[in-house]
């Protein structure tokens, strides 16, 4: 069965993370919204694991002002969709932390190196 989802709201992202098998890894769930490498929240399976992700993800939609409208939800494997044993996690994103992507993979901001 494959786990991984692009979701357009909170809501679906939740219904995705209960379908989650209880012998997942971890679940690392994003709790900030800044475009380079936000800080994460590590979770272990348990029976409240969607609602512990909600309140991590509600806390950090409260930076939308500062960092753009999230408009996608991503639950995915760190090892792509074939074992539910993989570590998985969960990322935001807005249009503004898409187009910083665009521009740094562009090298608008310099050498990544």
């Amino acid at each position: 069965m494959k786990y991984e989802t692009e979701c357009d709201n909170l809501e679906e992202l939740i219904i995705a993370i209960e379908k989650l098998p209880d012998t997942i890894k971890y679940l690392q769930v994003q709790n900030e919204l800044q475009h380079f490498q936000p800080r994460c929240d590590t979770l272990k399976w348990s029976e409240d694991l969607a609602e512990k992700s909600r309140k991590i993800i509600t806390k950090a939609l409260e930076e939308e002002d500062k960092w753009g409208k999230i408009d996608k939800f991503y639950l995915r494997s760190y090892f792509g969709s074939n074992g539910k044993k993989d570590p998985y996690y969960i990322s935001l994103s807005s249009k503004e932390s898409r187009d910083f992507g665009q521009r740094m993979a562009a090298g608008d901001f310099g050498s990544l190196d």
